[in-house]
C-alpha cells in the first residue's frame, strides 16, 4: 500500500493554532482593559463628587496613559497582531513600573512594588499570545 502523508496538516496545524492564540489573546485583552477602564472611570467619578473637576492631574496619567496604549493596541492587533502584540507588553511594563516612577518624583522613598507586576500579567499574556499567533501566521504562510 502506498503510505499517504499529508504535508499541508502542519500548516493546518499552525493556522488553526495561530487562530485560537488570537482568540483567546483578544478575550483576554478585552477583559482586562474594559476592568482598568471601569476602574478609571469610577475613580474618576468619585474624585468629581468629592473634590469637583479640577482636570487631570499628573499621577493619573502614570495609568491612563498605559491604558490608553493598551486599548490602541487592543484596536490595533486587529489588522497588526505583531505591532499589538508589542503595544500590549509596553502597556504591560509601563503600568508595572508606574508606582515606582511615581514614588520617586513624589519624594517617597524608591520602592519597588512587585504586586503590580502580578496586577497587570494580563497584558503581557495577551501581547505574547498575539506575537506568537502572528509569527505562527506569517511562518504558515511561507
Amino acid at each position: 500500500m502506498f503510505l499517504m502523508i499529508d504535508t499541508k496538516a502542519p500548516e493546518t496545524n499552525r493556522k488553526r493554532l495561530a487562530k485560537v492564540l488570537r482568540i483567546i489573546a483578544r478575550v483576554i485583552g478585552v477583559i482586562i482593559t474594559v476592568f482598568f477602564l471601569a476602574m478609571l472611570i469610577g475613580e474618576g467619578v468619585q474624585s468629581i463628587e468629592e473634590e469637583g473637576f479640577s482636570g487631570i492631574t499628573a499621577e493619573s496619567l502614570y495609568i491612563l496613559v498605559p491604558v490608553i496604549i493598551a486599548l490602541a493596541a487592543l484596536i490595533i492587533s486587529w489588522w497588526r497582531e505583531f505591532i499589538g502584540g508589542v503595544l500590549l507588553v509596553l502597556a504591560y511594563l509601563l503600568l508595572s513600573f508606574a508606582p515606582s516612577v511615581h514614588s520617586l518624583f513624589y519624594g517617597e522613598e524608591p520602592q519597588f512594588y512587585i504586586g503590580m507586576f502580578f496586577f497587570v500579567l494580563p497584558f503581557l499574556a495577551a501581547g505574547v499570545l498575539f506575537i506568537v499567533a502572528s509569527r505562527l501566521s506569517r511562518r504558515s504562510s511561507n
